[in-house]
């Protein structure tokens, strides 16, 4: 699939280009930096011009790759190359030309980003620099996503169906985010909605020998998406989208005569509908005191079916076992935005209001079958309320090269958790809610052509938790040698902190028939952390490009289960969470990106994660010391596209006690794209080419469970 020039953000987006003028000439000049070794960052060409008018061929832009837009360094716009803060993007095209159709396969092309499986649920969560996935914001256009398992976002349960680009911040971000950001932020961004059309992707996938169907040859994967969208009236006032996805697998099995699944089998599907209204369609004037504003309204449906099969063991025999998860989500979110002159005739003096609201609601109905027998009923529902403003200020001119641009902005939040066992409730009390209002402030000050200072602060005010203040202070310079070459160096401080989730508070984890119990903790303090971060990203010369980052975060009370101060209710131990922790963690990652030939992209880098636990003098468990990709972005010719990436991650700690570990693999990915018409695009892929796969036998393999995979779709642009 071939590159695409850069997409401005059309009117009925989030976010529409607000730089300072200078700003705005040097992004529109500039030529493409391929400044993020770890991912290629092209995002498409507009409908609209920044007045809203349609683009003819006279005005539309050249077809040149530029810095993407990007929004969540600074909570607003930046090219990518400008954000005083380190970044990764995943562009639209790198999702297409690699086929990522969950969030969960997005981000496994970041090589400085880990998944692991959820514990005890069919799923992946993330973790970056030693953090969990606890400690990761994920959100959607700056809104957060439902955390599945009450604590981590699971990251197969959203399908990328709808995003323009998906933007990486590692390293505490609570001064721009709030709670749970202290690990980093990946927020996934929308798709704007342009002129009329639509495309529809269909793809098949075999497993070969671990079909449980028992056949090699077999569809044990099936995936559609489709959507469509355009303008509903003449004037470009109204634009609306509607899109839908649908993923079935049957899972995978050794012996597919046997009861026991190795992996579950899904069926997933997922609905949006988007509308937009912009009242300046395509006759704006400057006179107006109100220009470019928004409205927009958004809502979601995704269901998931699950089914887990295995043998648990009752001497003196094994019993078969069934979990079906039956889930479901709902989202529903609206914003607006505009940007108000006070004084029509002078521009510069322009503020710009933006607020968003949101509520989500997830369901869980989860039954434990044991010899078709249900044993188990669990009903869990998790819901978040949330409504948000930022006003931006017009920019202050201290001189003609210092520059401030100011924000403050507010957030009021609230969760709940309810969950029932059997009908009675898993909680400490039938249903328990978390109230929280935030305000910050951020100064992003320009100095001259080279220097940009970020600082910014976050209060927290939580019903339970009290007042918690969050800062960060962030430093970039650029240059530009005697050969017209950039290089940027970045660094920043900040703190970061986590409030206690909902389950780590209230619920009991009552595990009576082995011997114990694990009691949720109200009294529990939140996690904090101090975080630095320093990299360079430059050109060494016309074809290459080099980033390096390194990083050190101090993290205190940690929360984790109390094992050496158990209580006992009769002959059951119970334990409870506390904050007993305190732990570092430090590394680094380098990256290259290497324009070979006209044809040939080389793309290869290595991460160094290095943790330790201060209360243990051990490392954290689950956190490879090593990561490298090396990856190839081959042009065949015009039409034919051969992508192959090489993976490796060294082994990790699984038991602190025991010593045990989780041997190290390698993988290889080979992606084929073809265009075969200008509308039509048809791929196929194998991957995990070398069958690299844990070993069932050994609780402490953590090897990827998917064995090799291969791959045939197909894709229709109108």
């Amino acid at each position: 699939m071939p590159m695409s020039p850069l997409r401005s953000y059309l009117p009925d987006t989030r976010f529409s280009t607000r730089l300072p003028q200078w700003r705005q000439r040097a992004l529109v000049t500039s030529i493409a930096l391929a400044l993020s070794a770890l991912a290629p960052a092209s995002v498409q060409a507009a409908d609209f011009t920044d007045d809203g008018s349609e683009l003819t061929d006279d005005t539309a832009l050249p077809s040149v790759r530029l810095d993407p837009i990007v929004v969540t360094a600074t909570r607003s716009e930046h090219a990518l190359s400008d954000a005083p803060v380190a970044m990764q993007v995943l562009s639209r095209q790198t999702l297409d030309d690699n086929h990522a159709r969950t969030l969960k396969e997005a981000l496994a092309l970041l090589p400085n980003v880990y998944l692991r499986e959820v514990h005890g649920k069919t799923g992946y969560e993330v973790s970056m620099q030693g953090f969990t996935g606890d400690q990761v914001l994920v959100l959607i256009d700056g809104l957060p996503i439902t955390a599945s398992t009450g604590s981590t976002v699971n990251l197969n349960q959203y399908m990328n169906m709808d995003i323009e680009q998906i933007e990486v911040v590692q390293g505490a971000a609570s001064a721009q985010f709030g709670s749970a950001a202290m690990g980093g932020v990946i927020n996934i961004i929308t798709k704007p909605i342009g002129a009329a059309t639509g495309h529809i992707t269909t793809e098949i996938a075999s497993n070969g020998e671990q079909n449980p169907s028992g056949k090699q040859i077999n569809a044990n994967k099936r995936y559609v998406e489709a959507s469509v969208e355009g303008a509903l009236d003449k004037d470009q006032r109204f634009h609306a989208r509607l899109s839908g996805s649908y993923l079935d697998n049957d899972g995978l099995s050794l012996d597919h005569k046997a009861w026991p699944r190795l992996k579950d089998a899904s069926e997933q599907s997922q609905i949006s509908a988007r509308l937009s209204y912009r009242p300046d369609g395509k006759d704006s004037s400057d006179s107006r005191m109100v220009k470019n504003s928004q409205y927009w309204l958004e809502a979601s449906h995704y269901k998931e079916d699950d089914v887990s099969r295995f043998n648990y063991y009752v001497a003196p025999r094994y019993l078969t076992q069934q979990r079906d998860e039956h889930i479901s989500k709902q989202r529903f979110s609206v914003g607006a935005r505009a940007d108000i002159t006070p004084h029509a005739d002078d521009r510069s003096k322009t503020y710009r209001l933006s607020a968003q609201a949101l509520h989500e609601d997830y369901q869980s109905e989860s039954n434990t079958k044991t010899q078709q027998t249900i044993t188990s009923a669990r009903d869990t529902d998790i819901s978040t309320t949330l409504a948000q403003a930022q006003l931006d200020l017009p920019e202050w001119v201290l001189s003609g090269d210092h520059i401030h641009l100011i924000q403050v902005g507010g957030q009021l939040q609230q969760d709940k958790l309810s969950q029932t066992k059997n009908q009675v409730s898993e909680l400490i009390s039938d249903e328990v809610s978390r109230d929280v209002g935030e305000l910050y402030i951020q100064d992003d000050w320009l100095i001259g052509d080279n220097w940009e200072v970020l600082s910014g602060i976050r209060y927290q005010n939580d019903e339970d938790f009290g007042g918690h203040t969050a800062p960060k202070v962030s430093l970039k310079y650029n240059l530009m040698d005697a050969s017209g070459r950039e290089h940027i160096l970045r660094g920043s401080i900040g703190g970061g902190y986590r409030v206690p989730n909902l389950k780590e508070r209230y619920y009991v984890f009552d595990h009576s028939n082995l011997g114990y119990k694990v009691m949720g903790n109200p009294n529990l303090q939140p996690e904090t952390s101090t975080s630095y971060q320093i990299g360079y990203q430059g050109q060494l010369s016309d074809t290459l490009n080099l980033t390096v980052n390194g990083f050190y975060n101090d993290v205190d009370d940690l929360i984790q289960t109390d094992e050496d101060n158990a209580t006992f209710d009769g002959n059951i131990a119970v334990y409870k969470y506390m904050n007993v922790d305190s732990a570092k963690t430090y590394g680094g990652d380098i990256g290259i990106d290497w324009q070979v030939d006209e044809r040939a992209k080389l793309q290869a880098s290595y991460t160094y994660l290095k943790t330790h636990n201060n209360v243990t003098d051990t490392e954290l468990t689950y956190k490879p010391n090593h990561k490298a990709m090396l990856a190839l972005d081959y042009q065949i010719n015009d039409k034919l596209q051969l992508i192959p990436r090489l993976n490796y991650e060294s082994k990790q700690l699984v038991s602190t006690s025991a010593q045990t570990y989780s041997p190290s693999w390698w993988t290889l990915d080979s992606k084929l794209n073809y265009d075969m018409t200008a509308s039509l695009s048809l791929y196929a892929a194998i991957n995990n080419i070398f069958d690299v796969q844990r070993d069932v036998t050994d609780a402490s393999d953590y090897r990827p469970i998917d064995n090799r995979e291969w791959l045939l779709g197909a894709s229709y642009h109108w």
